[in-house]
């Protein structure tokens, strides 16, 4: 029998596998780079990008001599993961996984990392347990998570008062910004992790201006792309306009352009 957490799982493989999301991935290295040197990759290390999309963490461990392999659940993104790697000369292993059932053995990796990715899938707790359990003892899980109190998370408001959806049964799940939180993290990973470090940075999200930026979230980031294409004309107007607010109150540039604040929580945990 299909589970609900089965039935997501099969709903956001479809909306992903049919949006390029690499002109958005590309824009996030940064995070990436950042990631790999809190969760002190090292060279010959090997590293699982769990929920990788077309590789960013993946290839910055890469980039520090980690050997390296990269699930997501949409294979369109991981060839791409691949022909970055192949541009860069990188060696890179990809591999079709949900973050929530990892086809690994029990403390196969050194290093477990995802940035944007895990953080999506529908069990939280499931998915806290597999990257626990494909870690090592005393290796590593770094992670890079949307807050609750920035604006990803306020965008996501916006397009829940516009986009009406059906009741579910039972109480709702966690949003996935939950995880960026850190508190939220220590409950999830509970006593299995030895130490955990949460540190709150800054990304930035640049373009010529805040309508340019949403006009790439609705031909790139799938649920915006699935959810304009969805919408009344007026709906689509009023969802484009409130998320160009939520962009203009987070925006540094004073010349006309986006300069965009976007919190994330930068996650270390040692497993024990």
């Amino acid at each position: 029998m299909t589970t609900p957490t089965q039935t997501r799982a099969e709903r956001t493989l479809k909306m992903w596998a049919a949006v390029d999301y690499q002109p958005i991935a590309v824009r996030d290295v940064l995070v990436s780079e950042l990631l790999a040197r809190a969760a002190d990759v090292h060279s010959g290390h090997r590293v699982l990008d769990v929920a990788a999309g077309t590789g960013n963490s993946a290839l910055a461990a890469a980039r520090r001599g980690a050997r390296v392999t990269a699930t997501d659940i949409v294979p369109g993104a991981l060839e791409t993961a691949s022909r970055r790697a192949a541009a860069e000369g990188l060696e890179l292993e990809v591999e079709v996984a949900d973050a929530q059932d990892l086809p690994f053995e029990d403390g196969t990796f050194d290093v477990v990392l995802s940035s944007f990715g895990a953080m999506y899938a529908p069990d939280q707790r499931r998915t806290a347990a597999e990257l626990l359990r494909v870690c090592r003892p005393g290796g590593r899980i770094g992670m890079a998570n949307w807050t609750p109190g920035g604006v990803v998370a306020r965008l996501q408001r916006v397009m829940a008062e516009v986009v009406s959806r059906p009741a579910q049964p039972g109480p709702p799940p966690a949003p996935p910004v939950a995880w960026g939180g850190e508190q939220h993290c220590r409950e999830l990973f509970g006593d299995r992790a030895a130490s955990l470090t949460a540190t709150v940075r800054e990304h930035q999200m640049c373009a010529r201006s805040a309508a340019e930026q949403v006009e790439l979230m609705a031909g790139h980031l799938a649920p915006w792309h699935f959810a304009t294409a969805s919408l009344p004309v007026e709906a689509q107007r009023r969802l484009a306009e409130g998320a160009i607010a939520e962009y203009e109150r987070v925006n540094r540039a004073t010349d006309g352009t986006l300069v965009a604040r976007a919190e994330y929580l930068e996650l270390v945990v040692v497993k024990g």
